[in-house]
């Protein structure tokens, strides 16, 4: 072949400015790079443990300069070239490591004027810099006239050179300078501090690892506990965590536990694991709420965003009633080359038939919800017209063993989710003992329903919000009621008492 194949300058031009529409994207493409330099330190000996890595982001709004460092690995001043100046020729397998390809360093480049990698070996005496002048790769790609192939334009741009380092120090620190205005996100360290919360490969806060992943006894205990992890700061924020707590912030509904599930086929074994929280599963999860939707995960490095798994749900919105987590665990399941999704093969098409199937029965779950709240709601206000119209007791009655028949009420997650409710009616009602609306089991395996015994007390009208309501959130909607009644004339009583109506029906829905 006499002509020599030429790799042009725009794959840089791809690479450094058009590889990610959300500026956030970098951290993670730093993180993960970091996340592949402490698991080498931990099997160099260098780290004890995982859990020893850390990461700080430094972001200085003064100087508009960001500052991400690790303490892995580092890199040996011999491979400066290799590990930091060759682009796309990666050992990396993405199975074992996080990244891949051998491009994610290059992309903080599209965001600032200057950018430059310091990285020092346990062992040596010398840490190494490489800057890139950002500015000139810009007129270069936008100089028509300029012919320079990828190589020679990255030899223009780049410099490198060492300093003297104490010889016990290992780290890499990429660095972002002149950060552009165009781009406040990257500097905002509370939208930077939420990012990372979702995506980052971090722990879970305490509070729902000790009342949570702790209490369970299966299998998956271990599994969970042992989620590779590390310790993220930024600026003053010395150690942020997945935002998991023991409620769901958006509903205010509480977490009775945590049920686990595996992905696995027959032909390719484990594919994943994964948890989703039970709830009562109120209503859909608000897009306030940082948590909602269940995550996709690889080396606990979130892929896509939250919304990935909607597609995989019967119904769009059923993402939107869950906290979880889907862990990736087969080698082949690989992430492609934005990380918004999985790299196409076998595998991959196969893991989205099978959580397919699985994200049916919660499908299952929430509308089984939806029914037993609709049912629990109509016999708490039947209790309360239970003078005025005694024949819409039965009715409500039947709705709920209806429901508690159901299909959908036979798995186990689904007799929790007709418990937490009907504990709940228990106490509002004070029926004489929770039996009476659970689901005792025949010798054959079929449910038993027997209707629920009610006391002849009275209820309040506001009682049917205690079904999705803390005590003190119904009270004060009481409260604001009490005080038009007591305020308003006498005429407006009647108006008043269906709006009263309303608002429960539309707070209950």
């Amino acid at each position: 072949m006499e002509k020599e194949i030429k790799v042009g300058k725009k794959i840089i031009d791809i690479l450094m400015f058009s590889m990610y529409p959300d500026a956030k994207i970098i951290y993670r493409e730093y993180i993960q790079n970091a996340r592949d330099a402490i698991k080498d330190a931990v099997e160099a000996g260098v780290l004890s443990s995982f859990q020893d890595g850390h990461i700080s982001i430094n972001i200085d709004n003064n100087t508009n300069t960001i500052e991400i460092k690790d303490n892995g690995i580092g890199v040996k001043e011999d491979d400066i070239f290799e590990k930091l100046l060759n682009i796309a020729d990666s050992t990396k397998d993405g199975e074992t490591s996080a990244g891949q390809f051998g491009i994610g360093r290059l992309v903080g480049g599209g965001y600032c004027r200057k950018m430059s990698f310091k990285t020092s070996f346990k062992g040596e005496k010398t840490a190494s810099i490489v800057e890139y002048d950002i500015e000139k790769a810009r007129k270069i790609i936008d100089d028509d006239n300029n012919k320079s192939s990828a190589t020679q334009l990255i030899e223009q741009i780049i410099d490198i050179s060492s300093e003297a380092e104490q010889d016990n120090e290992h780290y890499f620190i990429a660095k972002l300078e002149g950060v552009k205005n165009d781009y406040p996100d990257l500097l905002n360290e509370t939208l930077i501090t939420d990012y990372l919360q979702q995506v980052a490969p971090i722990d879970y806060k305490l509070v729902f690892k000790n009342q949570l992943v702790n209490i369970s006894n299966n299998k998956f205990k271990n599994i969970h506990n042992s989620i590779d992890h590390f310790r993220i700061s930024v600026n003053d924020n010395l150690d942020i965590r997945k935002t998991y707590t023991t409620k769901i912030e958006g509903t205010q509904d509480d977490i009775d536990s945590l049920q686990y599930f595996e992905i696995k086929d027959d032909k390719f074994g484990s594919l994943a694991w994964g948890w989703y929280a039970i709830t009562k599963y109120s209503k859909k999860i608000p897009m306030s709420d940082k948590s909602r939707c269940i995550r996709l995960r690889k080396h606990n490095i979130m892929l896509g965003n939250e919304t990935f798994f909607d597609e995989y749900f019967k119904e769009e919105r059923g993402n939107y009633y869950f906290y979880g987590e889907v862990h990736i665990t087969h080698p082949k399941l690989k992430p492609d080359s934005s990380r918004r999704g999985l790299a196409p093969t076998p595998e991959a098409a196969r893991f989205k038939i099978l959580v397919k199937e699985k994200f049916e029965e919660l499908h299952n779950l929430y509308y089984l919800a939806n029914q037993i709240k609709t049912a629990t709601r109509d016999i708490v206000v039947a209790k309360t017209e239970e003078q005025q119209s005694p024949e819409k007791l039965p009715t409500a009655t039947k709705k709920l063993e209806s429901a508690i028949t159901s299909s959908k009420a036979q798995s186990a997650e689904g007799k929790k989710v007709i418990e937490l409710y009907t504990k709940k009616l228990a106490e509002i009602i004070k029926s004489p003992t929770n039996k009476d609306i659970s689901q005792p089991q025949n010798e054959g395996g079929t449910t038993s329903i027997t209707t629920p015994r009610f006391s002849n007390q009275t209820i309040n009208k506001f009682d049917p919000l205690k079904l999705f309501y803390s005590e003190q959130e119904v009270a004060i909607v009481k409260r604001a009621f009490e005080y038009l009644l007591k305020h308003c004339p006498s005429q407006y009583s009647k108006l008043i008492d269906e709006l009263i109506n309303k608002v429960i029906k539309d707070l209950s829905k």
